[in-house]
């Protein structure tokens, strides 16, 4: 039997479902966010079904008419994203981080140029070397190499220099999934430039804490260029997008974009616009709060005896945790077991199966402080150490969570 949707009603009933069971959910997921429901509205209006396509670095000429208001809505949207982002040049028709980040790849490199990233296995993104491995155009194409790393997910700062001295790569993409601390980005971009490679940014993670002015801006340390997701650390509507102070760097980059996207889901832009004027209101003092959580949390964890790692660094200076749960059957199960207690963290779903990401942002915007890390923390020991039946978890859980209701740093109307 076909299991599909018969009518208006079972749609909203399943979505009621999920709304609801979501809503009762402590979610560490360090890829998801809150979005402000004001801001949310701004995705229901006419440009849903509308295109705005174009070609060139401004958008002059639009491939369809109507856009009058359209193309002022993006251009104005740009202008913000230039300024809080405090770069040159912006391209926001990346639907999402990944695409903004093949985009430029394609742009600065050609066949068999060699490129170094942060691989699957130290929580890279997998741009570049999972399209290598299991898509044969892209194996022809591509030539991968990964940036040496050192415990704690961090990089081998001294080493990764060597290499590109002895390398000579084209692009080199800094950036993780996992990244608990700012990395040596201008180091690492001096070492680029005398090499005459490109050094381009993965933010996706991190775009709400550099928005916010309590992360670094890799554009600000030398990067040539900065992609990233809008829906991460940073509070608003899925998308990417590319950043630069370059013209040379983003012409290029506006020559492949077309050819990846062509609709590029322009209701979005209003409530991207709308989640930055909420970050020039409040994203400092969110960040700060994020970052206080997450070492917080961290610290609790450890007092559980958890192996956290980077203990002797602080654990932390961003929105997420890592957590080895080798001792608990890996990441994998470590992470089903947490969301069957209705706790959404992350696996290394990539990686070598040892860690789990917990991220802080939601639980930020839900109202939770620095004293509250302890009684998430308590939770975590319940279903992994204790193993404690997960309905009783489940249960107190609900009513724990019902005490953060009142989201905050949220614009208003």
């Amino acid at each position: 039997m076909i299991n599909i949707f018969n009518s208006l009603k079972e749609i909203d009933e399943l979505l009621d479902k999920h709304n609801n069971y979501r809503n009762n959910c402590l979610n560490l997921i360090a890829s998801e966010n809150y979005i402000n429901p004001v801001i949310g509205e701004y995705l229901k209006s006419d440009l849903v079904g509308r295109y705005g396509c174009y070609e060139g670095l401004e958008g002059e000429e639009r491939e369809y008419t109507g856009n009058k208001y359209i193309k002022e809505i993006e251009t104005k949207t740009q202008d913000l994203v230039k300024d809080i982002f405090k770069a040159k040049y912006c391209d926001l028709r990346p639907i999402g981080g990944h695409i903004a980040g093949v985009a430029t790849v394609l742009a600065l490199t050609d066949p068999d140029d060699l490129i170094m990233e942060v691989v699957l296995e130290n929580w890279g993104h997998g741009l570049i070397e999972p399209m290598a491995d299991t898509v044969g155009h892209f194996d022809r194409v591509f030539n991968v190499e990964a940036i040496p790393y050192k415990e704690n997910q961090t990089i081998d700062t001294a080493k990764f220099i060597k290499k590109i001295e002895e390398k000579k790569p084209k692009l080199i993409i800094l950036g993780s999934s996992g990244m608990l601390f700012p990395e040596a980005v201008e180091k690492i971009a001096e070492a680029a430039n005398d090499v005459g490679a490109y050094l381009i940014h993965d933010s996706s993670h991190i775009s709400g804490l550099i928005a916010g002015g309590v992360f670094p801006n890799p554009l600000e340390q030398g990067a040539d260029a900065v992609f990233c997701s809008t829906h991460k650390s940073f509070p608003g509507p899925q998308g990417g997008i590319i950043l630069s102070n370059s013209k040379e760097i983003m012409l290029k980059v506006n020559e492949v974009i077309p050819s990846l996207v062509t609709s590029h889901h322009i209701n979005r832009l209003p409530a991207l616009a709308a989640a930055i004027l909420e970050m020039k209101k409040f994203g400092d003092k969110y960040g700060k709060q994020i970052i206080q959580n997450s070492k917080a949390l961290a610290e609790e964890l450890d007092n559980k005896g958890f192996n956290v790692l980077a203990k002797e660094r602080g654990f932390t200076e961003s929105h997420l945790i890592l957590m080895d749960v080798s001792e608990f059957g890996g990441s994998y199960k470590a992470a089903r077991m947490l969301e069957k207690s209705q706790i959404l963290s992350s696996d290394d779903f990539g990686g070598p199966d040892r860690e789990i990401r917990i991220g802080t942002a939601e639980i930020t915007r839900r109202g939770m402080k620095e004293k509250d890390m302890k009684k998430i923390a308590d939770f975590f020991e319940r279903v992994l150490i204790n193993q404690e039946d997960e309905l009783s978890v489940i249960d107190d859980l609900k009513n724990y969570l019902i005490k953060f209701d009142n989201n905050l740093y949220c614009i208003e109307k």
